[in-house]
């Protein structure tokens, strides 16, 4: 690679990375697990445990990502899915079961999983 000699390049640089790396996510399955104070006292650890050591038993390409607030407190833990060419899902009320189920009947096999909380996109 060649030095970057000026902030133009610099930009460049960081706008081609970041393209690269949107098409590559845009590609795999996006699993985001609620990790606030609420998500984690309603048990969202376990879960978000469940899909680090059961995903890479699949024969997909994804990404876990532990996130902050979702505003659905009243349905934590949450787990958002987003699968490639789709829009995010989210469900709510999500244990080790329920997190079994999202991988089997949702992300594997395309079937709606009961559970799935209501958003509002704008």
């Amino acid at each position: 690679m060649d030095k970057v000699k000026n902030t133009e390049q610099l930009k460049a640089l960081q706008s081609a990375l970041r393209k690269d790396a949107e098409e590559a996510a845009s590609r795999k399955v996006i699993i985001k697990v609620a990790m606030a104070t609420c998500s984690i006292a309603s048990g969202a650890k376990p879960v978000l445990d469940f899909f680090t050591e059961e995903m890479p038993r699949q024969p997909l390409e994804f990404i876990i990502k532990s996130t902050g607030c979702t505003g659905f407190c009243h349905s934590e833990p949450t787990v958002e899915v987003t699968l490639p060419g789709k829009d995010p899902v989210m469900f709510g009320h999500v244990d080790v079961k329920k997190a079994t189920e999202i991988v089997n009947d949702y992300i594997k096999g395309g079937k709606p999983v009961a559970g799935t909380v209501e958003v509002s996109r704008s």
